[in-house]
């Protein structure tokens, strides 16, 4: 009986550390489901940090174009918070850093600081962070966050979550990094994590790169 005991007892033991294990690995990913009209929006996901499929044209997404690294950046077009345009297809001779992003997300909240770093550090040799929030509604939020953190790269704002659909993704944060070329160098579904090597190494070396 005692033995039948104990192998009972190392079995729930057994079975409470795989599951805590679990546990801290989904916290560990940081990633937050995009959810409302965001979420409807965006077709399909792949989970982790891999590549999907995707497109943009201004106004609308095809469904052809890919936006897996080595794919070119399909166009696409959205309004900064003080109303200026943002052009993907203009930022062409540029090393972009784009984040897609909402207020309500935490893994997001968690990475702008890492975000302003990448700004501070590569900004004045190439690189241009530019966060895409698709909160719904106005951007009141928006602006909230962005002065509470003293968020100084440019935010845009899609509210209807065109990119989102763009790079058929329902996971935020998503990040890319497109090279001067206009071409996707890195991709990461995810927060970015402080001290990222790989993701410093991809910035250096794109922002190295000569203008075409």
């Amino acid at each position: 009986m005692n033995m039948m005991m104990k192998r009972t007892l190392q079995s729930t033991l057994t079975l409470l550390t795989t599951l805590c294990i679990a546990g801290t690995l989904a916290c560990a990913k940081h990633e937050t489901p995009v959810t409302g009209t965001t979420q409807s929006a965006a077709k399909s996901k792949t989970p982790g940090a891999k590549s999907e499929t995707g497109a943009s044209t201004p106004g609308a997404e095809p469904e052809s174009a890919r936006t897996e690294v080595g794919d070119p950046m399909p166009a696409y077009v959205a309004a900064y918070l003080d109303g200026k345009p943002l052009n993907l297809a203009a930022e062409k001779g540029n090393v972009v850093f784009l984040n897609v992003w909402a207020t309500w997300c935490g893994p997001c909240r968690f990475e702008t600081p890492e975000l302003q770093a990448l700004q501070n550090q590569y900004g004045a040799i190439g690189l241009k962070v530019i966060g895409v929030s698709v909160d719904e509604g106005d951007a009141d939020a928006v602006k909230t966050f962005v002065a509470e953190q003293k968020i100084t790269y440019p935010i845009a704002v899609d509210p209807e979550g065109r990119i989102a659909t763009m790079l058929q993704t329902t996971v935020l944060p998503t990040s890319l990094l497109i090279g001067r070329d206009g071409k996707i160098v890195w991709r990461q579904i995810g927060a970015v994590m402080p001290n990222d090597a790989k993701l410093k190494a991809a910035v250096e070396k794109a922002v190295a790169a000569k203008r075409g």
